[in-house]
């Protein structure tokens, strides 16, 4: 299938990766994908570049939302004080946690999956939700209904908006309805054509 894919929606799947990467995600989730395809859609000058940019969603406002606190990110001093604040010690959490499983463990919860030598991600590569493996399969379903000989970065847009996974829908924001937003992409296709 990849065969088929643009070289902006290859590097709308990169950018998804090296998304999940810095979030220390063991998994390409949809909103990683969601990410990615914004980002290669804006480097690329695609037709949904302005469509996304009007809704206001643009790659960096995507990635903040992304890392917004409490996004997959480890524990630190305000997580401890909201903590706190419900009477939850996190440091006696840690210990007891380190006390059962041995030293170091609760801190090694966070930091994603295994590095080998020079840092470099055991296996090569993060592997694909099943949500973003159906956004991949939906993508080709997209680009087969618009009857496009290939896979472009628009296609993997529609594909997220079709999927509605509840983590890329919550990076979507309140204010944009993504059945309009998959019908301003399409328009913006068909104007290209």
């Amino acid at each position: 299938m990849f065969e088929r894919f643009s070289g902006p929606a290859r590097e709308g799947v990169a950018r998804a990766q090296e998304e999940a990467r810095a979030l220390s995600a063991p998994q390409i989730l949809p909103a990683h994908l969601l990410v990615g395809a914004v980002a290669a859609a804006e480097a690329s000058g695609s037709p949904a570049a302005p469509v996304l940019a009007g809704c206001g969603l643009t790659a960096q406002a995507l990635r903040a939302r992304l890392r917004a606190p409490g996004q997959g990110r480890p524990l630190g001093e305000e997580d401890a004080a909201a903590l706190r604040s419900v009477g939850i010690d996190l440091q006696q959490v840690r210990r007891a946690v380190d006390a059962s499983f041995g030293p170091g463990t609760f801190d090694g919860a966070d930091a994603g999956p295994k590095r080998g030598r020079f840092g470099v991600r055991k296996g090569g590569h993060t592997p694909f939700s099943s949500g973003a493996r159906t956004v991949m399969e939906l993508s080709l379903r997209e680009s087969l209904a618009r009857k496009d000989g290939y896979i472009g970065v628009e296609h993997i847009l529609l594909a997220v908006l079709r999927r509605a996974d509840p983590g890329a829908m919550e990076l979507l924001g309140r204010h944009t309805a993504p059945k309009e937003l998959a019908a301003r992409i399409r328009s913006a296709l068909d104007a290209a054509a």
